[in-house]
């Protein structure tokens, strides 16, 4: 009865996949930002701001991502955003697309926030993610920062 036993034990572990798993690896780079304004409202004394975005990512990331996002900027000059938006272009030289998803804070025109990275496309398609970024405002419409992502495939 054990010979059958340790057999059938043998037999199931040799037929289950093994599960495979990547370690995570670290993204790295920066970004430039420009933003066209679709709408301004005011309520409460807070003013909210729509808007489209194109992003052009350096580093590990290099490409465009195409963004829609709002921003509520309260009376005393601090503000949250959040965007949504497709990235088309290469990580680490891997052709495809990923949907990236931002939520910021700050102050003024200084901020920094977390991002999520899934559903790729290509040779990103099993790719997630997410991470830290930090900007600065270089105009009334653009910024420019840094970003670092945990990448999982």
């Amino acid at each position: 009865m054990k010979t059958i036993f340790l057999l059938a034990f043998a037999l199931l572990t040799v037929l289950t996949p093994f599960a495979h798993a990547t370690p995570p690896a670290t993204a790295t780079g920066t970004f430039t930002a420009s933003f066209t304004v679709l709408s301004v409202t005011t309520a409460g004394g807070n003013t909210i701001i729509t808007v489209n975005e194109t992003a052009t990512l350096t580093g590990s990331f290099a490409g465009t991502r195409i963004a829609q996002g709002s921003e509520i900027i309260h009376p005393d000059g601090s503000f949250i955003a959040s965007d949504t938006g497709t990235f088309t272009g290469t990580l680490d030289g891997a052709l495809g697309t990923l949907v990236i998803t931002g939520h910021s804070t700050g102050v003024v025109g200084t901020g920094a926030g977390g991002f999520v990275v899934n559903d790729g496309t290509g040779a990103l398609e099993d790719i997630h993610g997410y991470g830290p970024f930090q900007f600065t405002a270089t105009g009334p419409t653009s910024t420019t920062g840094t970003y670092s992502v945990t990448i999982h495939t």
